[in-house]
């Protein structure tokens, strides 16, 4: 009987790979439509399906050159992946390199091109890029059910996405968990502090709001703790992801969240972006940020100012390697450092209780990477097994093997989780054998699923256990207080930050006009930060009115009429949803009345 059900389904594949023209292509290009219904019907045992006749499912992994790391695309974990997981059901598993710095011209190269060199797999981090893919037509269309099947583990680990993983009505993503992490964190000179304090020029531990972060800035300018060209607050260009938050009204409407919280383009007309770029102007004038500033368009002159000792703050992720602590006190052996911590804000109050709140942030999308299924993939059901199979070996792939790739180490809190202890997997870094990991401990194999290490489980559920398990992971030795400081900075914070608005269809003008609009904002950026205080409003109104007509008005328009259908369908599946309510209710209570009526016959024939 088994072997009926196994021919079964492989008939089921053939009959379903029917001739679909595809709208461009290179020789014949045809994509499969897959009934995903009869390979539920036919695969009822996934776990102990094997296909008769070998298939091949292709998966692209990002190459990031790096020196003295495995080919990505054959290496111990890719071997693994097909012993472990290919071997069991007759699944040939091809890796697909495709280099982090041109994934995107890459990718598109190759959904260009012949089938047979396309991956089965294509994803991005960027949600625009992902939406270009689907605007292209290269997702393939997914069901709950198809999913629940082939990945059941997955959809549990990643149900709650599920907003997410539309586009114009369609399911179509499959999104990656982003557990929560710490270790981004903005290092400050703990030792100028304690000078600062000592000469009487502050009075405080560390900054608790605006005015007090200013004085200390102005301390440390006037101090020359750095040096003759000291930089109190580093800054540097950047790009379009320009937030304002501790400007914007709180709490946030859902339409100024639609039109405005957006980090393709700034929303350089938007009111809590003007009073930011004045804050900025006054930083720049008071000489507490660098006088070239807008020269450092990655980050790299503040990243080497900081570790030279210049100047007193720099924004970066806490790793062993680098280790940015260390470098720092290899110039400056005396330098010590802390991070802000997290209190009341005086330009925020609560109308109910009246008291201050800390000041509102964006939230990180919880997901990560964002993939799908190409439209032109013969097996999706293998690709599904996939998922499955990496997220169930999550463990594996992301500590490797104890005694080699790692090794448990009791991990005990310090400060608000002192009273916690566990068992951590902790990574050999110089671990060199053939099992060694490619790049950050096989991510871009495991990125799929999790976008970080995830140690809560049914023995560990709370959130401690991952705080502790990242101190081991990215804190530099002796710092690891610095990660339960985090922890602690974003429970106080949690509950007022929020996410971006995420449109269910795609904006198209965003992509028209992001590049245009980048570079303006960089030149706007500078100019009004730069400019003579008297002069910014004027220069301001003239450079929002430009921005407007370089596409950014375009852009408002067809967020704010995407934003009104998409409220419009939301209030009208809520209404329908009542509704449905309302006739089940009403529906139960006919059969209780059914029943009671029933009840009665059975009892008057009983008295008879």
């Amino acid at each position: 009987m088994k072997f009926k059900r196994i021919i079964s389904a492989v008939a089921v594949l053939a009959m379903s790979a029917a001739l679909v023209p595809s709208l461009s292509g290179c020789g014949s290009r045809t994509i499969p439509t897959i009934d995903y219904k009869e390979l539920i019907k036919n695969i009822p045992d996934v776990d102990n399906f094997k296909y008769p006749e070998e298939v091949e499912i292709k998966i692209p992994v990002y190459n990031r050159a790096q020196a003295n790391l495995p080919d990505v695309t054959n290496n111990y974990w890719t071997r693994y992946v097909q012993k472990e997981f290919g071997d069991k059901h007759n699944i040939k598993v091809s890796f697909i390199s495709i280099s982090r710095s041109s994934a995107v011209t890459q990718l598109n190269q190759r959904l260009a091109g012949k089938v047979s060199n396309q991956p089965d797999i294509v994803y991005d981090y960027d949600y625009p890029v992902a939406v270009n893919f689907a605007n292209q037509g290269v997702f393939r269309e997914l069901t709950d059910d198809f999913i629940k099947h082939f990945a059941p583990d997955y959809y549990e680990y990643t149900k709650d996405l599920d907003e997410y993983s539309y586009l114009n009505g369609k399911k179509i993503f499959l999104l990656a968990r982003r557990p929560q992490a710490y270790n981004f964190v903005t290092l400050m000179r703990k030792d100028w502090m304690d000078k600062a304090r000592a000469a009487g020029k502050i009075s405080f531990e560390e900054p608790r709001n605006e005015d007090e972060t200013i004085q200390m800035y102005q301390a440390w300018r006037d101090m020359k703790l750095g040096g003759a060209t000291t930089i109190p607050s580093n800054a540097s260009l950047g790009g379009s992801n320009y937030g304002a938050y501790a400007y914007r009204p709180y709490p946030l409407s859902d339409e100024d969240n639609a039109l405005y919280s957006d980090i393709t383009v700034c929303a350089l007309p938007w009111e809590p972006v003007k009073e930011s770029l004045k804050n900025e102007n006054f930083y720049f004038h008071e000489g507490l940020i660098s006088s070239d500033w807008y020269l450092d368009k990655d980050g790299s002159k503040a990243q080497e100012r900081f570790l030279a000792g210049q100047a007193g703050t720099f924004g970066c992720y806490l790793t062993k390697s680098p280790d940015y602590i260390a470098m720092l006190k290899e110039n400056v052996p005396d330098a010590e450092v802390t991070i802000g911590g997290c209190y009341p804000d005086p330009r925020f109050t609560d109308p109910e209780t009246g008291k201050n709140f800390p000041t509102p942030s964006r939230a990180y999308y919880p997901y990560g990477l964002i993939s799908g299924i190409n439209n032109f993939c013969q097996h999706p059901e293998a690709v599904m097994m996939y998922y499955e199979w990496m997220y169930d070996n999550i463990f594996t792939m992301q500590n490797g093997i104890e005694g080699k790739n790692f090794n448990f180490e009791k991990v005990s809190g310090v400060g608000s989780l002192a009273q916690y202890s566990a068992d951590i997997p902790v990574i050999d870094e110089k671990y060199s054998g053939e099992e060694r990991f490619n790049y950050n401990n096989n991510k871009d194999m495991w990125c799929l699923v999790v976008e970080g290490k995830e140690l809560r489980d049914e023995e560990h559920p709370d959130e401690w256990i991952n705080v502790l398990g990242q101190e081991k992971t990215y804190a530099p030795k002796g710092y690891e207080w610095l990660i339960e400081k985090a922890y602690d900075n974003y429970e106080k914070s949690k509950d007022y930050q929020y996410t971006d608005y995420a449109f269910t269809s795609s904006i198209n003008t965003l992509t028209k006009y992001s590049g245009v609009l980048l570079t303006k904002w960089q030149d706007v950026h500078t100019k009004l930060v730069t400019c003579d205080p008297k002069d910014f409003d004027a220069l301001y109104d003239q450079a929002v009115k430009e921005y407007l007509q370089l596409g950014y008005q375009e852009v408002l328009d067809e967020k704010k009429a995407k934003y009104q259908a998409e409220k419009a369908e939301r209030e009208a599946n809520e209404k329908a949803a009542e509704k449905e309510v309302e006739n089940t209710s009403d529906g139960d209570k006919d059969v209780a009345k059914e029943g009671e009526k029933e009840e009665a016959s059975g009892d008057e024939k009983a008295s008879d």
